[in-house]
């Protein structure tokens, strides 16, 4: 009897839909993650500063690369 496992996740694909997508590139690496910081996007992108709008992005960025390797580390103790 085979058992069947998820697939790893690519921390390449990652860093690049966070990237591109930003809190959407999330939902690749984490569904709860990329949710919560959708919402938090919304609120940061209806004002007009810059900074918290970049910080948004980066935290996306490395929470993203950090769920993709923790769900590969996971897969991996199977």
């Amino acid at each position: 009897m085979t058992t069947s496992y998820p697939p790893f996740k690519s921390v390449a694909a990652a860093l690049i839909f966070c990237t591109l997508l930003g809190p959407v590139g999330l939902l690749y690496a984490s569904f709860w993650g990329g949710f919560i910081m959708i919402l938090v996007s919304i609120v940061v992108f209806s004002n007009a500063y810059v900074f918290p709008m970049i910080l948004v992005w980066l935290i996306s960025c490395v929470w993203g690369v950090g769920a993709v390797e923790r769900w590969n580390r996971k897969i991996a103790k199977r």
